[in-house]
């Protein structure tokens, strides 16, 4: 019994240095302002400003950003409704919120790994590398990263409460662990799809670990179960498929691209730097493609052969390719790869890390050899927290890593004119419409900085090729108008606005713009 009392309160001090260390990292960025999908998500999004009911957010896919983009997040976004109920555009509280929910995913870690191993070494180490790592500054920090904390919290505590499961002795115990278990997963699937990997998760542990008894099938075959309604639920709200409408890749050579950027990943995982909120490749090098198969293969097979030797590090060199298969396998999203991904995959790594550690001798050179890694690993974080407070910097870096990344070009420009720096801005629409010429937003962003300047024949230009690239492009058609307007050409510009009759995140201007033009019709009959 006092032994017991005594592993009890060793476990409360660990989580509580845990909470303590996880926590510091993030401060210098607690109250950096909305970025990037942030405005559209939250600032420009009515149905998080007033919400008819929280019900809608499992109904109305439409709600999840102000340009009626389908996506089925409803817990994120109850909880951005919240958030927007209690602190309006103070972004501190948001910013909490988020880092809440990723303390209690370290404290997850921690007794997930504690149960898993046995080690409490192994367990603290690995909870305290999932909390400090830079690669967490990002999912912290960005609001709209919340989905990916989330969904990694309710998959960790659903895992964790599966193996409590596994364990009681006691049917109502085993009940309660066990439900408990699949309503978290269905709190994740709420939050994102990485946790439509979770059956496949607990799956390979049982099989690896050699547990895979008459209980453990029951449980699985639920899991399993639920996965199944969770597709028929999607396929229900007419969401048939996981791919996005417009693939800016074909599925193919997402796959050979995918390789190289989760070889990006586990180099940047093992030696953090150079941070960026987005990452370019393509096109990528054949050699480079043939030279990260080559590696993710050897990685794979390590994995199988040591399934009987080592079972932990099996486990987490499988784990790391399954959370990671929805957002970097098949599925060509339109960002080739971020950071945010990482966040519960690599815990693998971090593993890794700690168990190398565990074997250094002796333990006095361990301990210096920790403190040191865990002091950089901090210096970094905060450091890159301290970034969060001007998303300009945040561009510059991108830009800095990948030259080629339109999009970041493209955003450093929005944050350049917001600055009053025109010229700058204007070079950067100019970058990204040179790296990427099918950048529609690029184009009207750098047509709308000619029409500034008067140069109305080449700003014409570039509205055209927004508008074929894509025809529903709200500013595109608007800012066009305008320009025909300056020209005197009221016909031309009613022709443009009246080809579109909804405009999502854009309805007030378009509004008011034909209204204008109708205004001017009226007055030159």
């Amino acid at each position: 019994m006092k032994k017991s009392a005594q592993n009890n309160w060793k476990r409360l001090c660990l989580i509580a240095l845990l909470i303590i260390l996880s926590s510091i990292p993030f401060l210098p960025g607690i109250k950096s302002p909305f970025f990037y999908d942030d405005i559209n998500t939250i600032v420009m999004n009515p149905a998080i400003k007033a919400p008819k009911s929280y019900a809608q957010f499992f109904h109305q896919l439409e709600s999840f950003s102000a340009d009626r983009a389908r996506m089925f997040r409803p817990l994120i976004l109850i909880s951005l409704a919240l958030n927007w109920k209690y602190f309006q555009d103070n972004t501190t509280g948001w910013h909490l919120t988020n880092l809440i929910a990723h303390i209690i995913s370290v404290i997850l870690v921690f007794l997930l790994m504690t149960t898993l191993s046995g080690n409490w070494q192994l367990a603290f180490f690995s909870a305290l590398l999932f909390g400090i790592h830079p690669s967490r500054v990002e999912p912290v920090l960005y609001i709209s990263a919340r989905s990916e904390i989330f969904a990694s919290l309710f998959y960790l505590l659903a895992f964790w409460l599966f193996l409590q499961s596994q364990t009681q002795s006691e049917k109502i115990h085993e009940l309660a662990s066990g439900i408990f278990s699949i309503l978290s997963f269905w709190l994740g699937l709420f939050s994102k799809d990485i946790a439509i990997t979770l059956p496949a998760v607990l799956t390979i542990e049982r099989f690896i670990f050699r547990k895979l008894n008459r209980k453990a099938i029951y449980w699985l075959f639920i899991f399993w179960a639920n996965t199944l309604l969770y597709f028929l639920l999607r396929r229900s709200l007419g969401l048939y498929t996981f791919f996005p409408v417009a693939r800016p890749r074909p599925v193919f050579e997402n796959f050979l691209l995918q390789a190289r950027v989760i070889l990006y990943y586990l180099r940047w995982l093992l030696f953090p730097a150079h941070n960026s909120v987005e990452l370019k490749f393509s096109p990528v090098s054949p050699v480079w493609i043939a030279l990260s198969i080559f590696i993710l293969a050897g990685v794979l097979l390590s994995a199988l052969l040591l399934l009987r030797k080592k079972p932990l590090v099996s486990f987490f060199l499988l784990f790391f390719f399954i959370v990671l298969s929805p957002s970097s396998s098949v599925v060509p999203l339109v960002v080739e790869g971020n950071l945010i991904r990482v966040y519960l995959a690599g815990l693998m790594v971090f593993v890794l890390i700690a168990q190398g550690f565990l074997f250094i001798k002796p333990r006095s050179l361990r301990i210096s050899l920790l403190v040191i890694y865990f002091i950089c690993l901090l210096s970094l974080s905060l450091s890159w927290s301290t970034d969060w407070r001007s998303p300009r910097m945040l561009w510059w870096e991108t830009i800095k890593n990948f030259p080629s990344n339109s999009r970041a070009h493209n955003n450093l420009g929005i944050q350049m004119e917001r600055s009053g720096n025109y010229a700058q801005a204007e070079r950067e629409y100019e970058s990204a419409v040179k790296t990427n010429p099918d950048n529609a937003n690029a184009l009207v962003n750098y047509a709308r900085m000619l029409f500034a300047k008067e140069e109305f024949q080449r700003a014409e230009i570039y509205y055209k090729k927004a508008i074929i690239l894509e025809p529903f492009n709200c500013p595109a058609r608007i800012n066009y108008s305008q320009l025909l307007l300056s020209t005197n050409r009221i016909l031309e510009a009613k022709e443009i606005l009246d080809e579109i009759n909804f405009c999502p995140g854009y309805e007030s201007e378009l509004a008011n713009q034909k209204k204008r033009i109708n205004a001017l019709l009226n007055s030159h009959p």
